[in-house]
């Protein structure tokens, strides 16, 4: 998450342009100004704070490119975009120069200016953060709830995102060891029996780092230190972790109370799994009817199917009807990946990335938490890439005649 300032002197062009960033999934933060340069330039405290300038490039001039360059120059760690209607060679060789990290056309595909600013965000040094939270929740006992939740973590690491995962299971916590062999510092219970030291190094001190981007605050391993975890203490921990990572799963297990409520009541999304029979439908439907009355809209539960088999004697449309919401994933069943993961602790997606079951999560952590694309950038570095690529060719073309 980042702080953007649109400059641009028709208001209405503006506000269009916040709308497109503000209905991303990313949050920044979006201010807009009808401000000229050169006032920007001459009394630089509105800048204080911005991270990333968006700049309307339908009626800027050779002076404004000049201010522009002047600005950038006394504020090298500010990142700029470029929007214009009609992106010549003239004009994107003067944003070069002037130091525009990206030119983007505009109008264009909200999707496509959305990804090149969240591309940007990801270089900015020290962008704030803004932890999506996603909850996974068993229906009933032995679903997988810990090794999906752990796995998911992961995947979400793999994918670029700093990921957090949060053991709230109230019966001996052990999804630290479905990801890694190491024995965890410290638990949930440790931190929150601590709660007046938390802060940012204390809490890591707590944590397993199973890679670079990925790190778990272990379950606690005796269900009696479980009941001493609190409602206040898991929204504390939330509230620090906010800006910290970019995704934040937690292990919520099949206890609803008010811990895991107050859990629940700060995900984005919550996985329901269950697996098709009838005791998981049955279960499956007595915890949709709880989130109900909790009042979270239909769009925040996904509806998970663990161990999936094609031929089972429940299909998915059955258990669809009987619960009232769609099915968003299937995981296949496949026992023997799954408890050689287990039994290693080592994930699924490093164990048997080849596997049914790793496609299966790593696909659920794509569709949720997007990688960056690599495929379209900006006009600046198509051109650039045109421009690269043509004279490779026209080398290549002369040491064949010198040949």
């Amino acid at each position: 998450m980042i702080d953007i300032l649109i400059i641009s002197p028709d208001s209405a062009h503006a506000t269009a342009v916040e709308r497109v960033i503000k209905a991303g999934e990313t949050h920044h933060r979006v201010k807009t100004t009808n401000a000229p340069l050169e006032s920007l330039h001459a009394n630089q405290e509105g800048l204080d704070g911005i991270d990333l300038l968006i700049f309307d490039g339908e009626q800027m001039g050779e002076r404004d490119f000049d201010t522009l360059a002047a600005l950038l120059h006394q504020r090298q760690g500010l990142a700029s975009m470029l929007l214009t209607p009609a992106p010549s060679a003239d004009l994107l060789i003067r944003a070069m120069r002037a130091g525009v990290r990206d030119v983007q056309p505009w109008p264009a595909s909200a999707n496509d200016l959305r990804r090149a600013i969240d591309g940007i965000a990801r270089k900015i040094p020290g962008a704030r953060r803004e932890g999506r939270v996603t909850s996974f929740v068993s229906c009933k006992g032995g679903s997988g709830t810990s090794f999906l939740a752990a796995n998911f973590g992961f995947a979400a690491a793999a994918l670029g995102k700093r990921t957090l995962l949060v053991d709230l299971t109230q019966q001996f916590g052990e999804a630290a060891f479905l990801v890694s062999e190491m024995t965890p510092p410290a638990t949930l219970a440790d931190v929150c029996g601590q709660i007046d030291r938390l802060d940012p190094a204390f809490l890591d001190a707590c944590l397993t780092h199973v890679s670079d981007s990925f790190d778990v605050l272990a379950g606690a391993a005796d269900p009696a230190k479980a009941k001493e975890v609190k409602a206040e203490h898991v929204q504390r921990i939330l509230d620090m972790v906010h800006d910290q990572y970019d995704v934040v799963v937690l292990d919520i297990g099949e206890s609803i109370n008010n811990v895991s409520i107050a859990a629940l009541d700060r995900s984005e999304w919550i996985f329901a799994v269950m697996q098709l029979n009838l005791p998981y439908l049955r279960a499956g439907r007595r915890l949709l009817d709880i989130f109900r009355s909790l009042g979270y809209r239909s769009e925040k539960i996904r509806l998970l199917v663990n161990r999936y088999e094609k031929k089972g004697s429940i299909g998915v449309a059955d258990l669809e009807k009987a619960v009232g919401l769609k099915v968003v994933s299937l995981i296949p069943d496949d026992s023997a990946s799954v408890s050689e993961s287990i039994n290693q602790g080592v994930p699924i997606l490093q164990l048997a990335k080849s596997s049914g079951v790793a496609k299966a999560i790593n696909e659920l952590a794509r569709n949720l938490s997007p990688a960056s694309s690599g495929q379209r950038g900006g006009i600046l570095q198509r051109l650039l890439g045109k421009s690269s690529s043509a004279e490779a060719s026209d080398k290549g073309e002369m040491k064949w005649k010198a040949s």
